[in-house]
């Protein structure tokens, strides 16, 4: 569950908009968008806006459909998408799991994710909404989809700074970001993954 989370949280941010957007300014944002770094906190809430999990870590993303999130609180996990498989390391219980990438997105797009097309065929995207000084956007599929019903991302100015995804029960969950950075220059060893030495790996590696 968690590594298809991150998958529809890694479109969404390659599909983020800048401020006063309209679908062709939308379109040259997914165009130009080649990577992205940053540090965040991680938040789920329950239907009652009760916090019931919360961590922390890095991330790294790279067009196309190559990311690295390494999450340092409460318990190490490192996931890497490589551009044709997604691993998932619980450092903790020294195990691994790999899957093809094309099946551990399902219903999820490759299309946006390589940001080949644009976001308005698969979103409705709704009007700007100003909200503690951050200008929020939905997002909202135009296909049912399992993990999530919503999307909204945020902006402080120019800079992305909040990523919400709602599920139909009310849970949400929300990604804090720190020290973004847009079209980074990112080391290719971090969107590889290679198994250490004495690990379990489960799935297909082959």
């Amino acid at each position: 569950m968690l590594m298809r989370l991150l998958v529809v949280l890694m479109l969404s941010l390659f599909a983020a908009l800048p401020v006063g957007a309209t679908p062709a300014q939308v379109q040259r944002y997914f165009e130009g968008l080649r990577s992205l770094r940053a540090e965040f906190t991680q938040r789920v809430y329950d239907e009652k806006a009760r916090v019931v999990q919360s961590s922390s870590g890095q991330m790294w993303m790279q067009k196309p459909g190559k990311f690295r999130w390494s999450y340092q609180t409460p318990s190490k996990q490192i996931i890497v998408a490589d551009g044709e498989r997604l691993w998932s390391y619980d450092v903790d219980l020294a195990q691994i799991t790999v899957r093809k990438l094309d099946k551990a997105l399902g219903s999820t797009p490759l299309s946006l994710l390589s940001g080949a097309a644009p976001i308005e065929d698969a979103f409705t995207v709704g009007g700007e909404r100003i909200q503690d000084g951050l200008n929020w956007y939905d997002l909202t599929p135009k296909q049912p989809q399992p993990e999530f019903r919503l999307l909204r991302v945020a902006f402080k100015g120019e800079l992305l700074v909040s990523l919400e995804l709602e599920d139909g029960f009310g849970q949400r969950t929300r990604l804090d970001f720190q020290k973004l950075e847009r079209n980074p220059e990112l080391d290719a060893d971090l969107l590889k993954f290679a198994p250490p030495a004495g690990v379990d790996v489960v799935g297909d590696s082959g």
